[in-house]
């Protein structure tokens, strides 16, 4: 556990690498504005086992600009605020992954009456410990409407009503009973009764708007009495995987072949952030077919997912695509690692995000980019962005670039690398469960404090 001292340190720590972000957001922004060119090294994990950088990265060519992370944020958050997110009402049944429209209020006082927090006697405090006379059992559920007078106790279950004058629910454990009569220990040092609205109160908020609905959320819902609700409509979502290379991930493959394994990944982390997808495909490295499948899902999709092309080869052939179909570019590789060359862009209201197609990259763009986009329309653009707080289970280091490290909880709940070989190693992919945030040329040592986003 670190002490206040060391927490506070971390913190203006991590405050330090946050200016150096914004710092280095500045110098880009004044950079691109005057058409120059940024060099960002890439990052590779060392021998030791720490991440640090190195200064290849075949995908820095000449006249090519990094947007700094907090930047490209700031651009998409700009383009979704003319985002109209949709309403509309479905049974309660229905909405689990749904995101909550409005606030939903509770309608009655929680308890609506005085209730019995344990099995025992409900009781004055009046009588002592005098034998008192049993004259009356209540059942949750019973209507109950009874009082006591002195010398009399009921016998009451957890949950049910209780006298509207009794002081105090004596526990079964510390009562004798001899027919009708009982015998108390002592009296209890508190009520045990849970009083009108002491959980809360009529109108009180229940479940707030933006909420993702889950089993805790419905359970709190039904009990508010609701059995329809407004929710934001999903956005409508087509993932388009590209490559010569890729071919069907159940068929036969050759060595010389990548298993389509991004476009399910795709789906299934899209379809959990709340988009419902409506179209996947994939496309051979053809500008024709390409353009072709682009152009056909973009007037039915809020959001078009493409994996893939989007790089400096031969056949990265998507930004040119894009280009010929007038999709707008918002930004073109961004200073992270990875998934730098991400590009982003819109047309009309269809946002369009090309992910890197190495499967560590695409699935760190996607958590980075495509769920901000898929919140805005679910009411709140930054509602998953703001990273948390926990501690680094292992020495963490970033050069001139912001990491996102893949990253899972070790055996005493520390932020940890899962094993990578890079961003084609898929397999590291299977034990994420946070991204670990390193800011720009910062050192994050064990034990100190880390930012992560979950994944």
């Amino acid at each position: 556990m670190l002490d206040w001292h060391l927490q506070s340190r971390q913190l203006r720590r991590l405050r330090r690498g946050e200016s150096m972000l914004q710092e280095q957001a500045a110098t880009n922004r004044f950079l691109v504005e005057r058409g120059a060119c940024l060099f960002i090294g890439a990052d590779i994990m060392n021998a030791t086992g720490n991440y640090a950088t190195h200064e290849m990265d075949s995908c820095c060519q000449p006249n090519s600009t990094h947007l700094a992370y907090a930047d490209a944020l700031q651009v998409l958050d700009h383009c979704c605020r003319d985002v109209s997110p949709k309403i509309e009402t479905i049974p309660l049944t229905a909405a689990v992954h749904r995101v909550l429209a409005q606030d939903v209020v509770l309608d009655r006082d929680e308890p609506p009456l005085a209730r019995s927090a344990m099995d025992g006697f409900a009781v004055l405090n009046g009588d002592g410990v005098s034998p008192r006379e049993i004259v009356a059992v209540n059942y949750a559920g019973d209507v109950g409407e009874l009082r006591l007078i002195p010398g009399q106790a009921i016998k009451v279950m957890t949950g049910a009503s209780v006298p509207t004058n009794a002081d105090a629910v004596v526990m079964v454990e510390h009562c004798q009973v001899q027919g009708v009569q009982l015998n108390i220990d002592a009296l209890p040092s508190k009520s045990n009764i849970r009083q009108v609205g002491e959980l809360a109160s009529r109108g009180a908020v229940a479940v707030k708007a933006s909420q993702m609905i889950g089993g805790p959320e419905l359970a709190a819902l039904a009990s508010c009495g609701v059995d329809a609700i407004d929710v934001y409509q999903r956005p409508r979502v087509a993932i388009i995987s590209t490559g010569n290379e890729v071919v069907p991930y159940a068929g036969v493959v050759r060595s010389h072949q990548t298993r389509d394994s991004n476009r399910i990944m795709l789906e299934a982390q899209l379809t959990q952030y709340g988009a419902r997808v409506i179209s996947t495909q994939h496309v051979a490295d053809d500008v024709e077919l390409l353009s072709a499948a682009i152009n056909s899902v973009m007037s039915l999709a809020d959001l078009v997912v493409t994996v893939g092309g989007v790089s400096m080869g031969d056949k990265d052939y998507l930004p040119q695509v894009f280009k010929q179909l007038k999709v707008e570019q918002l930004f073109h590789k961004v200073a992270i690692r990875p998934a730098k060359p991400i590009w982003a862009g819109h047309h009309n209201q269809t946002m369009v995000i090309g992910l890197p197609g190495n499967p560590v990259s695409s699935f760190v763009g996607a958590v980075l980019f495509v769920r901000p986009i898929i919140d805005a329309w679910l009411g709140d653009f930054s509602r998953r962005t703001t990273p948390r707080l926990a501690i680094a289970g292992v020495q963490f280091q970033s050069k001139a670039r912001h990491d996102f490290v893949v990253s899972c909880f070790d055996a005493e709940s520390k932020i940890v690398p899962t094993h990578s070989s890079g961003s084609a190693d898929w397999r590291s992919l299977a034990t994420a469960q946070q991204l670990a945030l390193i800011p720009p040329n910062s050192i994050i040592s064990s034990d100190d404090l880390i930012e992560v986003i979950p994944v």
